[in-house]
């Protein structure tokens, strides 16, 4: 036993934090990712437990009291809360009354990303890629959201299972995403994440303001920038989550809404890109009868398409619908008496064919639909013949200032020779344009094989086809194939300018 006096070597006891040093610690680390490897500095910080002052009496084991490191009558402790993704300390008093925590954050290193979309997606954030499941060490919660703009945040769902989330700031993600990938997972919007956080957002207003607002972007490549001239992207100017507007809504100036409802205020990119001559060949078989397709119940017209064909053919007519309102509003919203740039042919066939419209520029979507509904499924089906007739058409309407575009529509029941589809295609490159051409098989998939292998030639050939100089690359729409289920999106499918971009969503989460 000590019989003089000694300072109590003891740590302080007190609830809270004693003392967070101002300097936080910086070390050189690897972050190694999916896609690359690269050194960071990352910053966390320290807390320290001050040792206590109190003096232990001469022949005494212990002074009287808990362990406290100041005699100061208003002893100081910082908060104890830490945030849960840089592990930093709270730097408002133990107790504080303010109802956010604050701090100044720092590697954000109990963190992982998690990105919505393939495997190999990724997002590009000052110059690095990250993808699922890549550590987040190298970004600090303070930063990383200026970095990504309008974005939003992925957490954990709240909800019970099989109840939906519910609210104007909260997206539920269908998909399985890792980290935790057997943990539902939504879309939160900026605000509402920090609010779950519990600390203070430490961005600025304008930030904040900016991050609540939509991330889809208008698809025009004038936004893309040059090698010399960097991009300026155009946002929807509507809140995150919104709900679709609609494409025949009038729209104040010379702004326009996008065929997957986001509007925005620079020109349409329909009215500035290149016009088209698009041609529909349409099977009228009776094969065309069947009724495993059907137009979609919720469509446009679709009530007055079921009353003449409540069938494949239906099915087709009703697709056709949805594009040509698609393209009328996009050409015509925001304008006064805007015109049509497209020219239309329709091209029916069975073992023969009609051409019940060539190269219109001036019928309404409803007065496309009545010409055609006119017309009744019967007879066999002949692709070689229906081919041939569209050619004529293509060859005969020909102009220099519009792109050639066929659109094939049918059950694919039938059997063509590769030559026939070729000289359409190679006839249109003799003209001086590629010809796009697409086949949408409204039968069954095994039988579409004829309309697959068109598809696939046709883009041979475009493909091979000495390229426009004048024609940008990003406007040229390559021939494909597609189903019957995706006949819901005809329009932005084969002439998809106004559809919106975005770029891939994620975030760090723990």
């Amino acid at each position: 036993m000590r019989r003089e006096a000694h300072p109590c070597s003891a740590l302080c006891s007190a609830p809270g934090i004693c003392q967070i040093d101002t300097a936080p610690l910086s070390i050189e680390a690897t972050f190694a990712g999916r896609h690359e490897t690269f050194q960071y500095t990352k910053y966390t910080q320290v807390s320290k437990r001050l040792q206590c002052v109190k003096t232990i009496d001469s022949g005494q084991m212990a002074h009287t009291g808990g362990h406290i490191h100041s005699k100061e009558e208003q002893l100081f402790h910082f908060c104890e809360e830490r945030c849960r993704n840089c592990g930093y300390f709270c730097s408002l008093p133990l107790g504080h009354t303010q109802q956010e925590h604050e701090t100044s954050h720092g590697s954000m290193t109990q963190t992982r990303w998690a990105v919505d979309g393939a495997d190999e997606t990724c997002l590009e954030l000052e110059g690095r890629r990250f993808s699922s499941n890549d550590e987040g060490g190298p970004m600090m919660c303070n930063l990383v959201c200026s970095s990504m703009g309008r974005h939003v945040h992925v957490d954990y769902c709240r909800t019970e299972e099989n109840t939906p989330c519910e609210g104007a700031e909260i997206q539920h993600i269908e998909t399985r995403m890792v980290p935790s990938p057997h943990k539902p997972k939504d879309a939160v919007i900026h605000g509402l994440y920090w609010r779950r956080m519990g600390f203070k957002d430490p961005y600025t207003r304008d930030e904040q303001a900016n991050f609540t607002k939509c991330d889809a972007m208008c698809p025009d490549t004038e936004h893309s920038g040059t090698a010399d001239t960097p991009g300026q992207s155009s946002y929807c100017i509507l809140p995150m989550f919104h709900q679709p507007k609609n494409i025949h809504e009038p729209f104040e100036g010379s702004g326009y809404i996008s065929n997957d409802g986001h509007s925005f205020e620079c020109r349409n990119p329909v009215v500035l890109q290149q016009a088209f001559h698009v041609i529909f060949v349409i099977d009228r078989s009776i094969s065309m009868t069947n009724e495993d397709r059907r137009p979609l119940a919720d469509a446009p017209a679709a009530d007055r398409i079921r009353q003449h064909a409540d069938n494949r053919l239906g099915a087709v007519y009703s697709a056709l619908y949805s594009f040509w309102s698609a393209r009328h509003a996009a050409v015509t919203a925001g304008q006064q008496g805007g015109a049509r740039h497209d020219g239309y042919s329709v091209v029916l066939f069975n073992q023969r064919t009609t051409n019940v419209l060539v190269n219109d520029f001036t019928s309404t979507p409803d007065q496309l639909l009545e010409i055609v509904l006119a017309e009744e499924p019967y007879g066999r089906t002949n692709f070689s013949e229906a081919l041939k007739a569209a050619r004529v058409v293509m060859e005969q309407h020909w102009n220099t200032e519009r792109m050639p575009v066929m659109i094939f529509l049918s059950d694919g029941e039938c059997l063509v020779e590769d030559e026939v589809i070729q000289d359409v295609c190679r006839s249109a490159v003799e003209l001086g344009k590629p010809l796009s051409f697409h086949a949408v098989s409204f039968g069954n998939a095994d039988l579409a094989g004829t309309l697959q292998r068109m598809a696939q030639l046709a883009l041979e050939i475009q493909n091979n086809a000495p390229q426009d100089p004048l024609l940008p690359v990003v406007s040229v729409i390559p021939s494909s194939y597609a189903t019957a289920l995706d006949t819901a999106r005809l329009a932005e499918t084969f002439l998809g300018f106004a559809e919106s971009l975005r770029k891939p969503r994620g975030s760090l989460i723990r």
